[in-house]
């Protein structure tokens, strides 16, 4: 076959035949790390590269990343070393490399995944102040941190004296083990949702609103989709006859999965209506924006919260420094809402249920800075 390519021509790495499907996996990788690098570029942008203010939900979001980076480098390096190819190709080649390759990758495959659904979780600790919000996400991060470490540790365990043989030795109790780790990780994407719908249900804003928020928060669910599409295929492939060329489809349906949850974890922040639905978690930088703070002793007995003006003193330097912030010419409102009047019983619903709410409209633009308080 290299014959007949032109004279400067080689053979592909990974050629897409009969017999070789290691090429699917290669690009399955390739192209899932690329939309998970893209949309960490998105997050750091959305954050200002030059002075980046990272947030606990951007390092976990990061860290996923670096994680799922070094596990789609491990599914390449696999393909080098015999995954996607037939036996007929492979003879009596040692599986040995594969092997261990693709058992360090299913380490750094779990890790990713939950990491980026602790992402998720750690926004939703900052979107509202409330007592049982909170406790709800911090409940919600014990039971994902638990979750991840049981789920490494089934598929670490592996079967006999070698861990790592997983797919050339037959691992009868492995397939179950991955039966729990999907319900583990359908229980925890459930309850992202949950915790997040709950919140966005009882908000007092339009309904108009609401229904937006529930949507970017619904493009997530479709991991569970490809979880279970994975899991199919996991079925299919544990009476495989060749299955380094078997668990290909399996390998496709990991990347996507990851790729997925990743870019999923970003989507929530990529449009301006989550400013608006801001009640007090702080994502904002305090020297541009309006923040809400609680006074811990006077407030704690009034309503709760604070406005503080606008710090211009920034804004001055940036001017006479030539600087100039994104000039986005968006219109923020904001809402602020005592927590006492927020919680769902303050002794009755009478007429002692007070609500304070002050709306202040920031207009953003290179110069001037325009600030119009209402």
């Amino acid at each position: 076959m290299s014959a007949s390519l032109p004279p400067g021509y080689s053979p592909a790495a990974h050629p897409l035949t009969p017999d070789d499907h290691s090429g699917w996996a290669v690009i399955a990788s390739s192209v899932g790390l690329l939309f998970v690098l893209l949309f960490a570029s998105i997050r750091l942008w959305i954050r200002n590269p030059a002075r980046p203010v990272l947030y606990a939900d951007d390092i976990a979001l990061f860290a996923a990343t670096a994680l799922a980076t070094i596990q789609s480098i491990l599914i390449i390096s696999a393909s080098d070393h015999g995954l996607g190819q037939s036996s007929k190709l492979l003879g009596d080649a040692s599986h040995g490399t594969a092997d261990k390759i693709l058992y360090a990758s299913d380490a750094f495959f779990l890790a990713a995944l939950f990491v980026s659904k602790l992402s998720m979780l750690l926004l939703e600790l900052r979107m509202s102040p409330e007592k049982w919000h909170m406790m709800l996400a911090k409940g919600g991060l014990v039971a994902c941190g638990a979750a991840m470490a049981a789920s490494i540790v089934m598929i670490l365990v592996g079967c006999g004296g070698s861990p790592w043989q997983q797919i050339s030795n037959e691992c009868e109790s492995l397939y179950n083990r991955w039966v729990a780790v999907f319900c583990l990780d359908v229980a925890v994407e459930l309850y992202i949702y949950a915790v997040i719908l709950r919140m966005l249900i009882s908000l007092q804003r339009d309904t108009s609103k609401k229904l937006k928020a529930i949507t970017m928060f619904s493009l997530r669910l479709p991991v569970i989709i490809f979880a279970a599409m994975r899991l199919r295929q996991l079925s299919m492939f544990r009476n495989s006859t060749d299955p380094f060329f078997d668990s290909v489809p399996v390998i496709v349906w990991t990347q996507t999965e990851l790729a997925y949850s990743l870019a999923a974890a970003t989507i929530p922040i990529l449009m301006p209506f989550l400013i608006g639905l801001n009640t007090g978690m702080g994502m904002y930088i305090g020297e541009n924006t309006i923040m809400q703070t609680r006074n811990d002793s006077s407030m704690n007995k009034g309503s709760g919260y604070g406005m503080h003006s606008i710090k211009r003193t920034h804004a001055s330097r940036n001017s006479q420094s030539g600087d100039q912030i994104r000039g986005d010419n968006v219109m923020y409102k904001s809402s602020v809402i005592s927590p006492q009047a927020d919680q769902r019983s303050v002794g009755s619903d009478d007429s002692t249920r007070v609500i304070i709410r002050k709306t202040v409209d920031v207009s953003f633009s290179p110069t001037p800075y325009d600030v119009k308080g209402k």
